[in-house]
């Protein structure tokens, strides 16, 4: 239990000491890399929808499983791990050894002082916790994979989620040092079953990385019917790059919004982010605009009036990236957060409307 400790100095002002939120303690650690702030952090897990059974009620036949691309400072995985909490049963103490795992599964880092080096009451003690985490880590119902490139990043970032609380919400979460489609092939071999085909197996999906959209098609066949696929850009054109390479090779995602983040909004702004046809240039030149949001069909209808045997007239029209806010005003800072849904029956509607 916490307790909230107040006392009073002869001469002064009176202290009062109390545990730190987690907005208090994302905002005051030590930092390798820029956090997402706890503002931001806590509508991105808005945005994801995150909804878990408890331990005791109906019995689960595969756990909830998110991977998070990208961990950087570990604030985003320390919310992501608040909301899937509720899901596990209290877990063992933390072993003091590093969990974070490379592709072999050893870890990446020992951990281990002189003194347990040579005493071996405390290696075998070690070993038993270990053991002890590993048992209740297989029998957990949400699994939170997070995935850093850097092995300096991912070590700084299992720190600051084993120090909030004293590790709290630890438990829920698996270090691996590594790129997002490196994991995924791996843990798709891993799972793989006698004629090689691999179950789709991830909830949700978060890419908070450079050149997140090259990412998505690894991820894409990972994912299960109705997942939720969020990337987090400090661009809105890096949020177009996703749109497009969705398009582009026909991925099975339905486009839900794309929100600006940022101060002075508690919800972020409404960004309309999508593939458009371009106009024919003979409404160009007619005063109409380039874009529109007609459907593919209109826009064919419009080059064919006439039945004009011009080589123009008979061209597919050419798809053009939109990028506009919807409503709001202006604002500084904060990113863009881009959000998909898996639905093979909608995503190709979608394209052929």
């Amino acid at each position: 239990m916490y307790k909230l400790i107040s006392f009073d100095i002869q001469k002064g002002p009176t202290y009062r000491l109390t545990h730190p939120t987690l907005e208090e303690y994302v905002t005051l650690t030590n930092r390798q890399v820029t956090p997402i702030y706890p503002a931001d952090a806590n509508l991105i897990v808005s945005l994801l929808d995150i909804h878990v059974a408890p331990p005791g009620g109906e019995k689960q036949t595969e756990p909830l499983e998110i991977l998070e691309a990208g961990t950087g400072h570990g604030s985003l995985t320390l919310h992501l791990s608040r909301a899937i909490n509720a899901a596990n049963t209290l877990p063992p103490p933390v072993p003091r050894r590093s969990q974070c795992q490379m592709l072999s599964g050893e870890p990446a880092v020992k951990n281990k002082s002189h003194r347990e080096e040579e005493d071996s009451e405390s290696l075998k003690l070690a070993e038993e916790q270990q053991q002890q985490w590993d048992s209740w880590r297989a029998q957990r119902n949400a699994i939170l994979h997070t995935v850093e490139v850097s092995a300096k990043y991912s070590a700084h970032a299992e720190g600051v989620v084993r120090g909030f609380r004293r590790g709290i919400y630890a438990g829920n979460v698996d270090f691996y040092i590594s790129s997002a489609e490196e994991w995924v092939k791996e843990q798709s071999t891993r799972r793989s079953k006698e004629d090689s085909t691999v179950d789709p197996f991830l909830s949700h999906v978060i890419l908070d990385m450079p050149s997140a959209h090259l990412r998505i098609p690894h991820v894409a066949p990972v994912m299960k019917d109705d997942a939720i696929l969020l990337v987090f850009m400090p661009n809105v054109t890096q949020i177009g790059d996703c749109v497009e390479i969705i398009d582009k090779l026909g991925l099975p995602f339905v486009a839900e919004k794309v929100v600006e983040l940022g101060t002075g909004l508690s919800s972020g702004r409404l960004w309309d982010v999508r593939s458009v046809y371009k106009r024919s240039t003979g409404d160009i030149l007619g005063g109409k605009e380039a874009v529109g949001d007609e459907t593919p069909d209109e826009k064919l209808d419009e080059s064919s009036e006439g039945n004009t045997p011009a080589a123009e007239d008979t061209k597919v029209p050419k798809k053009v990236l939109v990028c506009r806010p919807k409503v709001g005003e202006k604002i500084v800072g904060g990113g863009f957060v881009g959000v998909w849904r898996k639905m093979y029956v909608a995503a190709r509607q979608d394209r052929d409307d």
